[in-house]
């Protein structure tokens, strides 16, 4: 059996990966008032991002958890 070197977080993102990212980013820095372009949406983005290669790919889950890191 051949081990792979390729983790999960390691695969590029797609369109629809994106779509889902930034809409979880628009809707937790709205809910906070954090404006769309700054360092802590920066933040933000990243959490959210690293969450959704980790698996969790449901946006209400990536927007509960999005909102706890705040």
């Amino acid at each position: 059996m051949l081990k792979s070197s390729i983790h999960p977080q390691d695969l590029p993102l797609f369109s629809d990966d994106l779509d889902v990212l930034d809409g979880v980013l628009a809707a937790a820095c709205k809910e906070r008032g954090i404006a769309r372009k700054g360092p802590e949406a920066e933040r933000l983005g990243a959490v959210i991002i690293q969450l959704y290669r980790h698996g969790v790919k449901e946006d209400a889950k990536l927007l509960a958890l999005a909102k706890a890191y705040l």
